[in-house]
C-alpha cells in the first residue's frame, strides 16, 4: 500500500511540474502568442526603434577574457533588454558587446519585443544601429551579429570606447513589438 501511494505521489508531483512548467514559463508563452494559439495578436511589421545607454563603468578595457554581466539597459512592456557580455579582444583592436532580451510574459495580455518573426508578412529589411559618444559624436559600428535567438552582439574600435569616457548611447532598430492578448 505504502508503494502504490508513493508512486502516486510522484506521479502527481511529476504532473503538478509539468502543468507549472507549462503555464509559468515564458518560452511556451511566447510560442503560443506568435503561432496564434489561443492568442489575438498585432505585431508590428517595421522594427521598434529602441533607444539605451552603454556605462562606461560596465566595461573594462583592462579585461583579459569575456566580462559576463547581467545589467538591464532597457524596459519596454514586458521585455528588459540586458547586457549579458562584452569581450575585448585585443587581435582584432575592438570591444565586443552582447545584449538578449528577458521576456516576463503575463498569462492573459501585454506587450513584448522579439527578433524572431519567422512568418512575417513584409520582407524583411536590415536592422538599424546607430552609435554615439560623448558630444554625440558618431561611433562606427564594427561587427554585428544578429539571433538565432533573441540576442544581437555588435563591436566598437578600442579607440573609440577609450575615447567614450561617459559611455555611449545604442539607437537599435532591431526587435519587433507584439502586443497579445488571451481569447
Amino acid at each position: 500500500m505504502k508503494k502504490a501511494f508513493s508512486i502516486s505521489f510522484i506521479m502527481l508531483l511529476i504532473l503538478i511540474g509539468l502543468w507549472l512548467y507549462r503555464y509559468y514559463w515564458d518560452a511556451p508563452i511566447e510560442q503560443d502568442i506568435l503561432s496564434g494559439n489561443g492568442y489575438r495578436t498585432t505585431i508590428g511589421e517595421d522594427y521598434r526603434a529602441v533607444n539605451f545607454y552603454i556605462k562606461s563603468d560596465w566595461f573594462k578595457l583592462s579585461s583579459k577574457g569575456p566580462q559576463s554581466m547581467h545589467e538591464v539597459v532597457a524596459r519596454i512592456g514586458n521585455s528588459n533588454i540586458v547586457l549579458t557580455e562584452v569581450i575585448v579582444r585585443e587581435e582584432v583592436q575592438d570591444i565586443y558587446f552582447t545584449l538578449t532580451i528577458d521576456n516576463k510574459l503575463p498569462r492573459l495580455q501585454g506587450y513584448f519585443l522579439t527578433q524572431n518573426l519567422k512568418n512575417a508578412s513584409t520582407a524583411i529589411e536590415m536592422p538599424f544601429i546607430e552609435l554615439r559618444g560623448d558630444n554625440e559624436q558618431v561611433i562606427e559600428l564594427g561587427q554585428f551579429t544578429q539571433g538565432p535567438g533573441d540576442f544581437f552582439s555588435f563591436g566598437i574600435k578600442l579607440e573609440e570606447a577609450k575615447t567614450s569616457t561617459h559611455g555611449f548611447s545604442v539607437g537599435a532598430s532591431i526587435y519587433y513589438g507584439v502586443q497579445y492578448e488571451k481569447y
